[in-house]
């Protein structure tokens, strides 16, 4: 899944200051965030889904593990609709 494709997952992770499963985001993952959201250019760029907090961010920003949480394994690159809203892979 693109960046395009989720901008306003983006906006709302954003706005509420929470992840898609409601957790807390950290001052750092909001300023990801914010670049993710103003860097049109790259918008074409895949998205990656933290599988601990689910922050769902451009994989161009995890390059040293998840900006909210840390975690640097386990992270979803395949991202499909069906797996945006749901806090547990497993769910």
């Amino acid at each position: 899944m693109k960046i395009v494709d989720i901008i306003s997952i983006l906006k709302a992770e954003r706005i509420f200051r929470r992840t898609p499963s409601g957790r807390p985001i950290t001052e750092y993952a909001l300023e990801s965030l914010d670049a993710s959201i103003d860097d049109e250019k790259n918008w074409q760029s895949d998205v990656i889904k933290c599988s601990n907090c689910c922050i769902i961010q451009s994989s161009l920003l995890f390059s040293d593990g998840c900006p909210n949480c840390g975690l640097k394994q386990d992270l979803t690159i395949n991202i499909i609709t069906e797996n945006i809203l749901k806090g547990d892979k497993n769910e």
